[in-house]
């Protein structure tokens, strides 16, 4: 049976993930590519992305030249150091940011779970008692500074019902064999 989600043995300083969150304008938010999915705003800053595609925003299978740090990846101090904490190769990295008000609508995304080879990570550098983030049908709370594991094969939606915005770092990991085994025992 597939792991639909766990809270990884790794702690982060959500103060400077919100410090090198902030080192970015509001024009420089990207709204996310799937305009269909959310009411209000739900925005990206790309630290990692397919190499030549600029401010892509997703992992993309075809990516041949694999992929590179952005520019933005270059004004970050904090997150190339929590980066290194995790003992695998990285496809996407990216803010996002759920605004006060927005909520994304039940989706699922495709071969993003720790089954697939790549799997998405969590870790929150704001949020609120009013966001509601539901996995597989259960809420997942998650703190500032924590790491989770998140199987997004499952439908998912998320609401912010507060007033402050939700920024989490999301990393798109390639699943090797320190990944699955933190995985898997933080999962039991």
């Amino acid at each position: 049976m597939a792991i639909i989600n766990a809270k990884l043995p790794l702690t982060f300083d959500a103060e400077r993930l919100v410090e090198d969150a902030s080192r970015f304008q509001a024009d420089e938010w990207v709204p996310h590519f799937n305009i269909h999915n959310y009411h209000g705003e739900w925005s990206v800053v790309p630290l990692r992305a397919v190499k030549g595609a600029g401010l892509a925003i997703f992992p993309d299978p075809t990516a041949a030249e694999g992929y590179v740090e952005t520019e933005q990846m270059g004004r970050c101090q904090y997150v190339p150091e929590l980066l290194a904490a995790f003992e695998c190769d990285m496809e996407t990295v990216r803010f996002m940011k759920l605004a006060a008000g927005a909520h994304i609508k039940r989706h699922r995304d495709y071969a993003l779970g720790l089954e697939d080879g790549l799997c998405r990570i969590h870790i929150p550098a704001t949020t609120n008692p009013q966001v509601e983030f539901i996995l597989a049908d259960e809420p997942v709370r998650m703190a500032p500074g924590e790491a989770w594991y998140l199987n997004v094969n499952n439908y998912h939606s998320v609401e912010n019902r507060g007033t402050t915005d939700r920024i989490h770092l999301v990393a798109d990991c390639v699943v090797n064999d320190w990944l699955r085994t933190m995985v898997e025992r933080s999962a039991q």
